[in-house]
Parts: structure tokens; C-alpha cells; sequence
């Protein structure tokens, strides 16, 4: 009985001892296989990402086209508002300061206008042109200026010039004043076929301009003439000097 009772005891024994020491093994074991599965990922090419500039202007980049999309939205939101209210405003207007607005009256071809030679069957047309109010002075216009014309040649047909349309931002632009007052002077060239000996003597001009806040249209007319080109360089007005007379 009492070997029966060591022999139980002893077998406990040795399976606890087995007991213990299997899990001193695992326990061994397990940072050898943690560092096998570091080392195994390290060598299937894992990289950490580091920012660089490259990134940081990636993403200035997008946060200013985010930015700029969004104000275009906001502007193009707050012109259609504008739009919407526009007719809904209310119009009061003082009777007195109506009646002392000046407006367009007339817009009338200048007797300033000129054309010079430029050789024997071209030239320069300078058109001048007046508008005024209706006291008969002088105000600022906006709108479109078309010019048509054609050459006068004594004993020949008219020739037509090519037509001119004048815009109401190079209208603006012809805007002068000086001496000889205020006006607008539009420039184009003329050109022509010379048939016989008689030389053309002027270019009768037509206007119309319309007023782009009213849309009314003004008309006007004259004959402008062509006259010679008397401006010479010194050089050759000395070498003109200097030849011989008979």
C-alpha cells in the first residue's frame, strides 16, 4: 500500500516538473518568433513615409484650389442675386435732376476732319467727331460709331471705302482735347483707283452712332476734303534748298 502511494506521489511530481518545463520552453521560444516575424516583414520591403516639401506643396496646392473654386461659386452666386434684385428695386427719381441730366442730342462729323496724302491714290481719313447735349454741349458718349465713305473724283463714279465699325471701348479711347477742343478722332486709311489725270478732291463721310444706354441711333454727313501732304522731313527739306534753280 504504501508503494502504491509513492508511485501516485511520484507521478505527480513528474508531470508538474513536465508541466513547468514546457512552458519554460514556450516562454523561450516566443521572442524568438517575435523577432523571425520582425525581421520577415522588414525583409518584404515595408517602408515608413516620411513627409517631405514635395507633400507639404501637394497639399498647399490643393487647399488654394479648393479655396479658389469655392470664391468663384460665391461670385457667381452673388451676380445672379444681383441680377434677381435689380428689377425688383424701385426707381425715384428727383423730376428737376431728370430734367438737368444732359443726354445726347447730336453727333455730328466735325469741320475738323481731315484726310492727307499719303501717296498718289492713298490717304489718311481723320474723322472728328461731336456729340453734344441739347444746349449744344459737349458730352461723353458710349456706344458704336460706324463710318462708311467714298472717294470723290471729278468726273468719275464715287468709290466706296471699306466700312469701319468702331466699338465703345475704342470709341473711349479716341476721346481728345487741346487746342482745337474736345472730340473723338477716329483714323482710317483710304485708298482708291486714279482714272485720268484728275486728282480726288475729298471723301464724303457718313456716320451713325448708337447709344448703347438708349439705343437711339445718330446720323450725320459731310464731305471731308483730301489735302496734300506738306510735312517734310529737315533732311529733305534742306536737300530741296540746296538744288539748283533755272
Amino acid at each position: 500500500m504504501a508503494m502504491r502511494q509513492q508511485a501516485a506521489n511520484d507521478n505527480i511530481q513528474f508531470r508538474v516538473t513536465k508541466s513547468c518545463s514546457s512552458c519554460r520552453c514556450r516562454s523561450a521560444f516566443w521572442p524568438v518568433f517575435v523577432g523571425f516575424f520582425a525581421s520577415s516583414i522588414a525583409g518584404c520591403g515595408a517602408k515608413v513615409l516620411v513627409p517631405n516639401e514635395a507633400d507639404a506643396l501637394r497639399e498647399e496646392l490643393a487647399t488654394r484650389t479648393s479655396e479658389r473654386n469655392a470664391a468663384r461659386a460665391r461670385v457667381a452666386e452673388l451676380e445672379t442675386e444681383v441680377a434677381s434684385l435689380l428689377p425688383k428695386t424701385p426707381q425715384f427719381v428727383n423730376p428737376e435732376a431728370a430734367a438737368a441730366t444732359p443726354m445726347v442730342a447730336s453727333v455730328a462729323i466735325s469741320s475738323l476732319s481731315t484726310a492727307r496724302m499719303t501717296g498718289d491714290s492713298t490717304a489718311t481719313l481723320a474723322v472728328v467727331m461731336v456729340p453734344s447735349d441739347g444746349l449744344g454741349r459737349f458730352l461723353q458718349i458710349t456706344g458704336t460709331l460706324e463710318i462708311s465713305g467714298a472717294v470723290l473724283i471729278p468726273g468719275a463714279e464715287p468709290q466706296l471705302l471699306a466700312p469701319r465699325t468702331v466699338g465703345p471701348k475704342e470709341l473711349r479711347e479716341s476721346y481728345r482735347s487741346g487746342f482745337l477742343g474736345t472730340h473723338y478722332t477716329i483714323e482710317l486709311p483710304c485708298e482708291w483707283t486714279r482714272r485720268g489725270v484728275a486728282p480726288a478732291t475729298g471723301v464724303a463721310v457718313s456716320t451713325l452712332f448708337t447709344d448703347a444706354w438708349t439705343g437711339k441711333g445718330f446720323a450725320s454727313t459731310a464731305t471731308v476734303p483730301i489735302l496734300p501732304n506738306t510735312l517734310q522731313s529737315p533732311t529733305s527739306a534742306s536737300a530741296a534748298a540746296r538744288l539748283p534753280t533755272r
